[in-house]
C-alpha cells in the first residue's frame, strides 16, 4: 500500500510540473504590458487579422478569473500533498490528497481543452497548424525553460 502510494506520489509529483506549466500557458503571470507583447507575437507569427485578435483576447478573458482559481487551488493542494508526505502522513491521507491534486489537474487541462476550443473556430487551418506547433504560445520557449545546475567537483 505504501509503495503503490509512493508511486502515486511521484506520478503526481512529475505531472504536476505539467500542470502547472499547462495551466501557465492558458493564464501566464507577467507584468501586464509582458502579456500583450505575447499576444502580439502571436498575432504576429500566425497572422491573426484584428479582428481574429479581438475573438482570441475574449476567449481568454472569458476563462481568466477560473483559470486563477485553479491554478492557486492546485498550487495549495500539491503544497499540502508534500507537506504530508514530508512529514509521513498515513496512506489514506496521501492518498485523498493525491486524488484532489488528480482533480484539479484534469480541471485545468479540460478549461485549457475549452479556450482552445474557442479559438480554434476563429483560426484558418493554416493558423491553426502554426498555432499548434508554435513555442511562442504563453510561457513556452526559452523563458520556460530551466538552466541544469552546475556540475559539482
Amino acid at each position: 500500500m505504501i509503495k503503490r502510494s509512493l508511486v502515486a506520489l511521484s506520478l503526481v509529483a512529475l505531472l504536476g510540473g505539467s500542470a502547472v506549466a499547462l495551466a501557465q500557458d492558458a493564464q501566464p503571470k507577467p507584468a501586464p504590458g509582458a502579456r500583450e507583447h505575447g499576444m502580439g507575437r502571436m498575432q504576429k507569427k500566425l497572422g491573426l487579422t484584428d479582428d481574429q485578435m479581438t475573438a482570441v483576447r475574449a476567449a481568454y478573458q472569458k476563462h481568466r478569473e477560473e483559470q486563477k482559481q485553479l491554478r492557486q487551488q492546485l498550487s495549495v493542494a500539491q503544497k499540502d500533498l508534500r507537506q504530508l508526505a514530508l512529514n509521513g502522513a498515513d496512506a489514506a491521507a496521501l492518498q485523498t490528497k493525491t486524488a484532489e491534486v488528480q482533480q484539479l489537474m484534469g480541471q485545468t487541462v479540460a478549461l485549457r481543452v475549452k479556450v482552445l476550443q474557442e479559438i480554434g473556430p476563429v483560426l484558418t487551418p493554416e493558423q491553426r497548424a502554426k498555432f499548434t506547433q508554435a513555442s511562442f504560445e504563453h510561457g513556452h520557449g526559452k523563458r520556460g525553460h530551466r538552466r541544469a545546475a552546475p556540475a559539482q567537483s
